[in-house]
């Protein structure tokens, strides 16, 4: 962001994100001591992010920040999703690996699209304060899919559109993501999906070799960043600014996409190619669609 506190700040939730995976990894540990230890940091990561969160709030009151109300919006999603999790893991006194590969995963793919996006705003760098896309060409698309890719993952994905109207035929081994969203009074559906080569190279870019491997943590990771990835860029292609609530987020399972694409009957529905693999997203969102037709 360019202000050292908040910088620092970020950088501490990190390194305590990854204190509590080389906790769980660590080998000849009594339970109990594993247990204790966890407990510690995660109750300081929480502390962390709700010292940080109160911090950037009141950073933006100060200087008359027009996004503070949507802002804050979501860091109270993130307490009252992400930190839930939490609660369990500490309240129930025991855990296994997985819970915490889950718990971890999705508090990082949620931090990676925020601090990228949101917090980039406040100082007016980023992909939010550019102008929303001005027509739903294909090219907007891409261009803007791209910036995003860019912003959140440090990637260069030369993703370009390989077709407009995609179907559900299988494009290799695939991870794909149901979500639904709530805006204002309504809710609208996206069907996404990327290649297990692409999830596995971003694995090892995040994680390393040695956690990269780790199914539950990266899918816990996907499964949230998908979530807020596809928010931010319905903000940039529509230009509406106001409050998405993700009702529901699952994996599908496989050879169930298909009819889940013909049930949802997609505004629309495109195929990516890209450097790092192929990827989709489809959506019967009303906003998005309209403004298709119109461009």
């Amino acid at each position: 962001m360019g202000i050292p506190a908040f910088d620092q700040e970020h950088r501490q939730i990190f390194k305590i994100a990854g204190r509590i995976l080389e906790i769980v990894q660590a080998p000849g540990i009594e339970e109990a001591g594993r247990m204790l230890a966890l407990r510690q940091e995660l109750n300081l990561l929480v502390s962390c992010f709700s010292e940080h969160a109160a911090r950037e709030e009141a950073y933006m009151r100060e200087i008359g920040y027009e996004g503070y109300g949507l802002h804050k919006m979501l860091h109270d999603d993130f307490r009252s999703t992400q930190m839930a999790k939490y609660r369990q893991i500490v309240e129930r006194d025991v855990c296994n690996k997985e819970e915490v590969w889950d718990f971890i995963g999705s508090e990082i793919g949620w931090l990676l699209e925020h601090i990228a996006t949101a917090d980039m705003a406040i100082v007016g760098k980023g992909v939010l304060n550019r102008p929303a896309a001005r027509g739903l060409e294909l090219a907007a698309v891409e261009r803007e899919i791209n910036r995003l890719l860019a912003a959140t993952l440090n990637i260069e994905a030369n993703a370009a559109v390989a077709s407009a109207q995609y179907a559900g035929e299988p494009f290799g081994e695939m991870i794909c993501q149901k979500i639904v969203y709530r805006r204002a009074w309504r809710k609208s559906v996206v069907l996404c999906g990327v290649e297990r080569s692409f999830v596995r190279r971003l694995a090892r870019c995040l994680y390393g070799d040695v956690l990269g491997d780790k199914p539950d943590l990266v899918l816990s990771t996907m499964e949230v960043f998908s979530a807020r990835f596809w928010i931010t860029l319905s903000r940039q292609l529509t230009g509406l600014d106001d409050n998405i609530d993700v009702c529901e987020s699952r994996f599908l399972l496989e050879g169930t996409l298909a009819d889940e694409l013909r049930g949802l009957e997609p505004a629309i529905s495109l195929l990516f190619r890209s450097d790092y693999g192929k990827f989709f997203v489809a959506t019967d969102s009303w906003c998005i669609g309209e403004r298709m037709k119109l461009a």
